[in-house]
C-alpha cells in the first residue's frame, strides 16, 4: 500500500477559483480502481491551506491515477493557481490492523 500525505498552501482566494474542479477531480479519483482513500480538503483554520491524504493499493494504481484524464485537467487548473508552498510525501506502508 502507498500513502501520500501533505499540504499545499495557495495564495489568498485561489482555492475558490478551483473548488468546482477539485470536487470533480476527487469524485473521479474515488471511483478509480486501487484508490482506497482520497482527501483534498481545506484546512478549517486556514482556507488557503489544502490538506491532502491518499491511500493506494499499489504503484500501478497510483501510476494510472497520475496518467488519468481528470488529473491532467486538474493539473491545468493547478498550474494557473498561485501556490505559495507545498510538502507532499509518498510512503510505502503495510496495514497492521484496524484500530477503530
Amino acid at each position: 500500500m502507498l500513502l501520500i500525505e501533505g499540504w499545499l498552501k495557495l495564495g489568498t482566494g485561489e482555492f475558490a477559483k478551483m473548488k468546482q474542479g477539485a470536487l470533480a477531480m476527487v469524485a473521479a479519483t474515488l471511483a478509480e480502481d486501487g484508490c482506497l482513500h482520497y482527501s483534498f480538503a481545506q484546512d478549517v483554520g486556514d482556507p488557503d491551506l489544502i490538506r491532502i491524504s491518499e491511500r493506494w493499493r499499489d504503484q500501478e494504481a497510483l501510476a494510472a491515477h497520475s496518467a488519468s484524464a481528470h488529473m491532467a485537467e486538474f493539473q491545468k487548473a493547478m498550474g494557473a493557481a498561485r501556490v505559495e508552498g507545498a510538502d507532499l510525501r509518498l510512503y510505502n506502508a503495510e496495514e497492521l490492523r484496524k484500530i477503530m
